[in-house]
């Protein structure tokens, strides 16, 4: 009995230490400690309204913080992809047309949806302070019946 305590005891070790390495890694490594949430703040949100009048200016970029796939189903005309989830590769392309002053909405889709809050807080740590989320955006905007595109461009 005791052996097999000892066998199952170094299996358990020999997975765990061949998981952590395999994370290591990985491309898409899961972060061992976390990092706490924050709560967004009211002034971190854009109204529909508001978001249509920027877009009306031309002045703001909006950025899809959705999966490539998604983006190509239908965005926002002229918003520039840029998948939260993929940040790290995707973020070079973007930051050839943005200044830290720009005026940027993020969106995504749903309203558990975290991935426009995860990349306004990505951008917000790049000092993109103008960021502001469109809440539930694809669905706000497309319900609205406002300009939307198909597509891998904006």
């Amino acid at each position: 009995m005791a052996h097999n305590l000892q066998r199952a005891l170094v299996i358990a070790c020999a997975g765990a230490v061949l998981g952590l390495a395999a994370n290591l890694i990985s491309p898409r490594r899961i972060p061992y400690i976390a990092a706490p949430k924050v709560a967004p703040q009211p002034t971190d949100f854009i109204s529909l309204a508001d978001a249509k009048q920027l877009w009306q200016t031309g002045a703001t970029f909006f950025l899809d913080a959705r999966a490539t796939a998604d983006y190509a189903a239908g965005h926002i005309a002229g918003a520039y992809n840029l998948p939260a989830e993929e940040f790290d590769a995707r973020y070079p392309q973007i930051a050839t047309i943005l200044a830290p002053d720009t005026a940027i909405v993020t969106y995504c889709d749903g309203l558990q949806c975290d991935l426009s809050h995860h990349l306004t807080a990505r951008l917000r740590q790049l000092h993109y302070q103008n960021v502001r989320v469109l809440q539930n955006g694809w669905t706000v905007w497309h319900q609205a019946g406002f300009t939307t595109t198909t597509g891998d461009k904006p």
